[in-house]
Parts: structure tokens; C-alpha cells; sequence
């Protein structure tokens, strides 16, 4: 807990070093951008501060890079000026949302009666979230600019590249959680996510579990 604390502090510190930076700027886009981080950067440790979910730091971790990295893409203009900084944010922020998905859908589907999902299909259904959300962002970006003119979209090969780019970190995802099941007993994955209570909502919502 205190090394995610640690890691929480140190980018909370760099987000809002970026929306100081964005006030004294006058740019409204980045400062929005540089809030809603310094808001997101906190969410992990106070899962693991109410004991609903301990993410292991690594996690914590990527999470704050992603951030960061999009906030520097912004501030310096690299979205614009370095054709690769995009692909590079989305790959990022790509495998930490898809491992995020795995791991909930593993809690999910390995702790209750109603569902079940066969390991290989983690390689279908992560990559199925993954392009969900993707498209989900592509939208948003499209009506951001619409309204603001901010120029999230810089045309339909970097959308179509944007969209690949997230495939790739859902496979990714997918293939992470299908060896995970192979090699480690889903009690062992709550164990180190300090994930009881969390499984016990699982349990009241859809019933105990049943392996046999």
C-alpha cells in the first residue's frame, strides 16, 4: 500500500504541475485534460484504501504513465509534430485498460454460478471491450472537435491506426489472462488483489460459485 501511495503521489504531483502549466497557458483543452487526470490518478489507491481492489503497483504504475504521456503530448504539440507519440499513448493506455478488463472479467466469471467463460475466449472477448471503448473514444473525440475545434482527429488513417494500435494491447490483454489461467488458481488472483470483498458482491449478485 505505501509504494502505490508512493506512485500515486509522484504523478498526482506531475498532473497538477501540467494544469498549472495549462491555467498559466489559457488552454482550456489542456486544463480540462490535466483535471480530469489529477481526478483519475487517485481512483486505484482508494480501491485499495476501502479494500475493494489492491491493484499491483506495476498497474498503478502504467496507469500514471498513460496519463502523463498524454498530458506531455499535449503541452509540447507531439500529437501534431511526432507521427508516432499517438500510437504510442494509445498502446499504453491500451494494455492498461485491456488488463483491466481480464482481470474483471476473471473475478467475474471464475467466482459465480451464472457465468463462464473458457479461457481461450479471453482472446476474443478483451480485443471485443478493448475496439467497444475504442470507438466509444473515437466518438467523443470526433464531438470534442466539433464543438471545440481542438483538432483530437487528424484524419481517418489515424483513426483507422489509432484503432489497430488498440487491438493489438486487447490480444495482448487476452493472451495475458488465458496464461494466467493456465498457470494460477483463480484464488491466488484475489489473493494478491486483496479482491475478497469485491468477490463477495460477485457472490450476492449471481450466487456462489460452482466448479465441479
Amino acid at each position: 500500500m505505501k509504494r502505490i501511495m508512493a506512485i500515486t503521489i509522484f504523478f498526482e504531483i506531475l498532473l497538477v504541475g501540467f494544469l498549472a502549466y495549462s491555467i498559466m497557458e489559457a488552454a482550456s483543452y489542456w486544463a480540462f485534460t490535466a483535471l480530469f487526470s489529477a481526478l483519475l490518478m487517485p481512483v486505484p489507491a482508494l480501491l485499495s484504501a476501502r479494500d475493494v481492489i489492491r491493484l499491483p503497483w506495476p498497474m498503478v504504475t502504467s496507469i500514471g504513465l498513460a496519463l502523463v504521456l498524454h498530458n506531455i503530448g499535449l503541452v509540447t504539440y507531439w500529437y501534431d509534430t511526432t507521427f508516432w507519440w499517438d500510437k504510442l499513448t494509445h498502446l499504453v493506455s491500451g494494455l492498461v485498460i485491456s488488463s483491466l478488463v481480464a482481470v474483471e472479467l476473471m473475478l467475474l466469471d471464475q467466482r459465480t454460478v451464472s457465468i463462464y467463460i473458457p479461457p481461450i475466449w479471453y482472446l476474443f472477448l478483451v480485443p471485443i471491450a478493448i475496439l467497444t471503448l475504442e470507438a466509444i473514444w473515437e466518438m467523443l473525440e470526433y464531438l470534442v472537435d466539433q464543438l471545440l475545434q481542438v483538432g483530437m482527429q487528424h484524419s481517418l488513417a489515424d483513426t483507422a491506426n489509432d484503432i489497430l494500435v488498440n487491438l493489438i494491447s486487447g490480444v495482448a490483454g487476452g493472451l495475458g489472462a488465458m496464461y494466467y489461467l493456465h498457470r494460477h488458481p483463480v484464488e491466488e488472483l484475489i489473493a494478491e488483489l486483496h479482491a475478497e470483498k469485491l468477490v463477495r458482491w460477485f457472490v450476492v449478485r449471481f450466487g456462489e460459485p460452482d466448479r465441479r
